[in-house]
């Protein structure tokens, strides 16, 4: 299975679990989040998938042969995520669906751009 393949599997697996509720609940009272989909570090199968807010992120893990989608971790401060984990490069849409595409950079900045 090609790099974006699995990368997509896994975005279908991730919108059809119980963590795409999660993320749809925390949107209704924190606003849009910003989302990143990426290969799991030493796992040909793993794909993480971060969602984070201006007060907190989750992470999943999602194996693309299993299907099983799990928390990994969670935190306050965006600033605790690695580098590759803020290459925010989904968005996320109704109902906790990711997709990719436009991910929006979140609302004060975008705010911000207009202004410009």
């Amino acid at each position: 299975m090609r790099l974006d393949g699995r990368l997509e599997t896994a975005i279908e697996l991730f919108d059809a679990s119980d963590a795409a509720r999660v993320v749809s609940g925390l949107t209704r009272s924190l606003g849009q989040p910003r989302a990143s989909v990426g290969s799991a570090a030493g796992s040909p199968t793993q794909v993480r998938i971060t969602v984070a807010w201006g007060l907190c992120w989750y992470q999943w893990s999602v194996d693309t042969v299993d299907g099983l989608v799990h928390e990994i971790g969670k935190g306050e401060e965006v600033e605790q995520l690695d580098r590759s984990a803020r290459q925010w490069n989904v968005a996320v849409g109704k109902r906790g669906a990711l997709s990719f595409g436009a991910a929006r950079p979140p609302a004060r900045r975008r705010a911000w751009l207009r202004r410009r």
